[in-house]
Parts: structure tokens; sequence; C-alpha cells
């Protein structure tokens, strides 16, 4: 990914989770809490960008529909009825671990732990249909 080896020569390790590299890049760098935060608007911009430049609209939202489900709706508005059924970390689908949760206490508890995702940045993937209140 761009943004991680745009870093000072820094390297995702092989089989590395994109959050995992997050961290240990603002390990190395040093960065403050403020200086993190920023970086990681930065981070969740260029995981966007690199992400919808892949696909269209329809062809994102039925590999995701293939991915977790194993079906394939005909369209964007059936697709995303599908996805709404379940409880879909966004991370996860970055990360390309295509599972889901079917109570939100379970959802809401694994998405706390370091797994959220920038409601702003997942509206601009076309991740909106899972983006759930937390709190």
């Amino acid at each position: 990914m761009d943004y991680l080896t745009g870093h000072s020569g820094f390297t995702l390790r092989r089989g590395e989770h994109l959050r995992n590299g997050f961290k240990r890049l603002a390990k190395a760098e040093g960065w403050s809490d403020a200086q993190r935060a920023e970086e990681r608007k930065q981070f969740h911009r260029a995981v966007v960008q690199d992400l919808n430049q892949q696909y269209s609209k329809l062809d994102h939202y039925q590999e995701l529909c293939q991915k977790l489900f194993d079906e394939t709706p005909a369209t964007v508005t059936q697709c995303k009825k599908l996805l709404t059924t379940k409880y879909v970390n966004i991370w996860d689908i970055v990360e390309e671990k295509y599972r889901y949760f079917d109570d939100f206490k379970t959802f809401r508890n694994y998405t706390k732990k370091g797994r959220l995702f920038d409601r702003q940045e997942a509206k601009a993937l076309l991740l909106n249909v899972f983006l759930e209140r937390m709190f």
C-alpha cells in the first residue's frame, strides 16, 4: 500500500494486516498521540482511494455478498438488502477477512477493540451499509 511504503522505506510484512502495519509505522516514527490521530485520517483516506480504484459500485457490493454469504444479487439494492442482515466489521472487509456477526453485542465488543473505521471514509469506500452506532 502506497501510504505505508511512502514512509522512509517502510514495508508491510508478508501477511501483515494494514492496521498492524500502521501501528508498527507509528511506533517506528515515534508519533505523538495527536500526530498519530492525524496520520490515521490520512491512512484511512489512502485505504479508501486504493480500494475505490479497484471496483465499480455493483461489482464491489456483489463481491462482498459473494464472499460473505456465497450469493450474488443482481442489483446494488438487492446487495445492500442482503448485506444489512448481519453485522460486519469494516476493518475485516478492508483486510479481506470475510466474516459477520449475528449478535450486535458480540459485534460491538469485537469492534471496540481497536477495529473502528472512520465514518466518513467508510461512506467514501461504499461500506456505509455496515455502519452501526457503537455507543
